[in-house]
């Protein structure tokens, strides 16, 4: 399976504009950013989450077509660039009673209790791509086979304030797995299917004593970098990548640096924007 990594950042860019941070001021200086977080499968064109920047992402990895869109929850930084649906699938016609013209149509896929919460914040915009027949939206309840592979979902409740619920994908291919869970997963929640992948994609943690206290201290709906690297190793992947990396967790390149370095025995590397990997 090939996947490209089409933006490793937090629920805001980075750099962001008006922060003179230094993890933004050290992004600009260098010429580098990090936009929202969302994961492409290249295996039957699946699309995990839409970013307010997903559009730009999208053409940067000169990516053209959505076959299948799959939400891990409803918050602003994941779903927000919904109408990518609209600028891919449609074309000016000619004929003056209907302009946006359908030329493609992308299976929506939002899991269990998600499927509630997008709806009820997104719904009118999703019945509207629908009726364009650009786009056919489902209660994820059971696999998903997108040609030959398989996407699994594990919805549960977070505690996020927004009570809201999240995803873990579990993504399969023959005798490879990778598993994607990049926002929200605290309590992480225990699957056997999860166990020895390939590859697991999860949120970055706060990071150092101060972030790791109000981690701790709560309300509990940030999980720290020592409850990660926990996950990591009661789940044994072959590799972990971490994404969802904002200037709010504080993490300066020497940082992301040394912790590769610390925890080398769990092949950890931070994701970033482009980035692609082969399992």
């Amino acid at each position: 399976m090939r996947l490209t990594v089409l933006g490793s950042g937090g629920f805001r860019r980075t750099p962001r504009p008006g922060c003179h941070c230094p993890v933004c001021e050290e992004m600009r200086d260098a010429g580098t950013q990090r936009l929202g977080c969302s994961l492409f499968l290249h295996d039957g064109n699946i699309l995990f989450d839409t970013p307010e920047e997903i559009a730009a992402e999208l053409e940067s990895a000169g990516i053209h077509r959505i076959e299948h869109l799959f939400f891990t929850h409803w918050h602003p930084d994941h779903t927000l660039g919904a109408r990518i649906l609209e600028i891919m699938n449609t074309q000016w016609s000619e004929r003056p009673e209907w302009r946006m013209a359908a030329v493609h149509r992308t299976d929506v896929h939002m899991p269990g209790p998600v499927y509630g919460e997008i709806m009820s914040r997104l719904g009118p915009f999703f019945e509207f791509w629908q009726h364009l027949g650009i786009a056919k939206v489902e209660l994820m309840d059971a696999p998903v086979q997108a040609e030959n592979v398989k996407v699994e979902a594990v919805v549960f409740k977070t505690m996020h304030r927004t009570m809201t619920h999240s995803t873990v994908y579990i993504v399969s291919s023959q005798s490879k797995k990778f598993v994607y869970a990049p926002c929200d997963i605290t309590p992480f929640p225990k699957d056997d299917r999860v166990h020895g992948c390939d590859l697991m994609i999860l949120q970055v943690g706060w990071h150092g004593p101060e972030m790791a206290e109000r981690a701790r201290n709560g309300p509990h709906y940030e999980i720290s970098m020592d409850e990660i690297i926990e996950i990591a190793r009661e789940y044994k992947p072959t590799k972990l990548v971490l994404t969802h990396i904002g200037d709010e967790v504080g993490m300066l390149r020497k940082d992301l640096e040394t912790l590769e370095e610390t925890y080398a025995d769990l092949n950890l590397q931070f994701a970033h924007d482009g980035m692609v990997i082969l399992i």
